[in-house]
């Protein structure tokens, strides 16, 4: 129980710890895929380590952001850092 002139964060505190852990994982998959272009799903969720699922959603994240995109065929295509627009 909360006493009358306690307050709790916002975000519960617990979010904050939560979201620095996605956001440095999402790091960890830029850096991955610039030293390793062309890589697929299975292949970056083996190397650093995480779900393939997870992957999919960081994945999800960095195409909407517009920094990575996937080139290719379905079967052999891969995901490549955006070009620069000039």
């Amino acid at each position: 129980m909360i006493a009358e002139t306690e307050t709790i964060p916002e975000d519960g505190g617990i979010n904050e710890g939560i979201n620095e852990g996605i956001n440095e994982g999402i790091k960890s998959l830029l850096t991955y895929i610039e030293n390793n272009p062309g890589e697929r799903i299975k292949v970056i969720a083996l190397e650093i380590k995480r779900p393939a699922k997870t992957i999919e959603r960081w994945i999800r994240k960095l195409r909407d952001d517009g920094k990575i995109e996937f080139r290719g065929s379905k079967k052999t295509g891969g995901y490549y850092l955006r070009r620069a627009h000039l």
